[in-house]
C-alpha cells in the first residue's frame, strides 16, 4: 500500500488548463492537489483503484477534474456517485464553476426526477440510486469510460449493489472486447483491504488530509442551557472571527 502524498512536493501547475485561475490558487491549497501526477499515473497503470482520503482532501471535485485532463474522458463519460442528492448538485455546480463551464453541458448531474446533462457532458455526478436504474437497462454500462463510486464509507444499500453490478460490467466488457471499464471507489474512512480483495486485489492509495491545531477554551460562567450557550457561541465565532 502506497501513502501518495508521501512522495509529491512539487507538482505540475494547472495554468492553462481547463480550470479558472481562481480556482487554480484555491485548488492547489487542497490535501489532493499534492498527490495529483501519482494519481493521474496510477489511474493509467490499474483498472480499478481504492483511494482513501479524509473529508474536504478535494478528492470529489478534483479527482474528476484529474482525469479529464489527462483525457480519460475519450474512453466515455467520467461518472462520480454520491448518496444524497444535494451532494451530487452541489459538487457538481461547483465543479462546473471551477472549469469555467455552464452546468449542463460539459459538467452535469442526475438525481431523482432532474437530469442537468446532455450528449456532450463529459463529467457527471450523479446520485448513486440514478447509477443503479441506469444499469437496469444498461448491465454494461456502455456510456462510461470511468465509474467513480464515492464516500463508499456510508455503505448505502445503492452503493453496495453498485460495487457488484460495476465489477460485472467491467468483466462483461473485457470479455466481448469491448471499451475497458475503470472502477475506482473513493472513502473517507474506510477498511479497505476487503474493497481491495472484491476488485481483483486493487491498489490502495491513501491521500493525507489537512491539520490543524486544535485549543480547548471554557466558559468563564457555568452554562445551564447548553444548547443555547453553543448556539451564541457559534454565531459569535461566524461574526467575530475571520474565514478559514
Amino acid at each position: 500500500m502506497e501513502n501518495v502524498n508521501g512522495f509529491l512536493h512539487n507538482d505540475a501547475s494547472m495554468v492553462g488548463e481547463d480550470v479558472s485561475p481562481n480556482a487554480v490558487q484555491e485548488n492547489q491549497l487542497l490535501p489532493i492537489s499534492r498527490a495529483r501526477k501519482a494519481l493521474v499515473r496510477e489511474a493509467k497503470r490499474h483498472q480499478n483503484l481504492i483511494i482513501i482520503g479524509e473529508t474536504a482532501s478535494g478528492k470529489s471535485t478534483q479527482l474528476p477534474q484529474y482525469l479529464y485532463r489527462s483525457g480519460f474522458a475519450r474512453l466515455g463519460v467520467i461518472g462520480c456517485t454520491q448518496p444524497r442528492r444535494v451532494a451530487a448538485i452541489s459538487i457538481a455546480e461547483r465543479v462546473a464553476d471551477e472549469m469555467g463551464e455552464n452546468i449542463g453541458g460539459k459538467i452535469g448531474y442526475t438525481v431523482r426526477f432532474e437530469d442537468v446533462s446532455s450528449i456532450n457532458t463529459r463529467i457527471k455526478y450523479m446520485t448513486d440510486g440514478m447509477l443503479l436504474r441506469e444499469a437496469i437497462s444498461d448491465p454494461q454500462l456502455k456510456r462510461y469510460g470511468v465509474i467513480i463510486l464515492d464516500e463508499a464509507h456510508e455503505r448505502t444499500i445503492h452503493t453496495d449493489v453498485l460495487f457488484g453490478i460495476v465489477k460485472a460490467a467491467q468483466r462483461t466488457r473485457a470479455e466481448s472486447g469491448g471499451k475497458p471499464l475503470k472502477i475506482i471507489i473513493m472513502s473517507a474512512t474506510l477498511e479497505a483491504e476487503p474493497f481491495s480483495k472484491f476488485f481483483g486485489g486493487a491498489k490502495i492509495l491513501y491521500i493525507e488530509g489537512r491539520q490543524h491545531p486544535v485549543k480547548t477554551l471554557y466558559a468563564v460562567e457555568q452554562q445551564t442551557d447548553y444548547l443555547h450557550a453553543a448556539l451564541a457561541t457559534t454565531v459569535q465565532l461566524h461574526s467575530d472571527q475571520p474565514l478559514g
